[in-house]
């Protein structure tokens, strides 16, 4: 598939030595959350505005992003070691399911700048939370789904009567719908 980069960024992941940071961006009902994988703050323009991601170090990680030929949902796994057992309330309390995440590649150039072209790795919805606790710190791994996940859950609605005046109340579009059920309907047969 091919990739929308440019040639900056095209530059940077072609030099002989490439400097990789992965970012996350995550809307929890109580805010958006900005993460990236190295230590302090660090300015980047992402989906058009510049964001402070907060560096989380070695306790951030992110399972493989995977692509296949097929048209497959893929998700991945967030993780966070090292949580204090008096943030897991926190987590727990603010809404995140079905809320956009997104996951960011970008390259520092040699004096430790961010290249400003930084690519979007991976976007989808953020799914379950799950915390291992243990006795003073615990790990949190939120799973990301991707968009594509949608198509394989079920149609709720269906073409009745009843359905259709939730969206048209007063339509009689779908009114003779059951009387269908049982009628014969002869077809290819001459009638008199």
């Amino acid at each position: 598939m091919a990739r929308d980069i440019t040639s900056a960024f095209k530059t940077a992941v072609t030099a002989g030595v490439v400097q990789p940071i992965l970012a996350t961006e995550l809307d929890f009902s109580t805010g958006t959350l900005y993460f990236w994988n190295g230590y302090g703050d660090l300015t980047m323009t992402v989906r058009g505005s510049s964001q402070t991601f907060t560096g989380l170090g070695d306790l951030a990680g992110i399972s493989a992003v995977t692509e296949t030929t097929e048209i497959k949902a893929s998700g991945i796994t967030l993780t966070l070691t090292g949580v204090k057992s008096s943030l897991i309330s926190e987590a727990l309390s603010a809404n995140y399911t079905n809320r956009n995440a997104y996951v960011y590649l970008g390259l520092f150039d040699s004096s430790k700048n961010v290249i400003s072209d930084v690519y979007t790795l991976f976007s989808g919805k953020m799914d379950v939370l799950k915390i291992n606790e243990q006795a003073e710190t615990s790990t949190i791994e939120l799973a990301v789904e991707n968009r594509l996940i949608s198509f394989e859950r079920a149609n709720e609605r269906r073409f009745t009567h009843e359905d259709q005046q939730i969206d048209y109340s007063g339509d009689l579009g779908f009114e003779f719908v059951p009387d269908l059920q049982d009628k014969p309907i002869v077809w290819g047969k001459q009638t008199s």
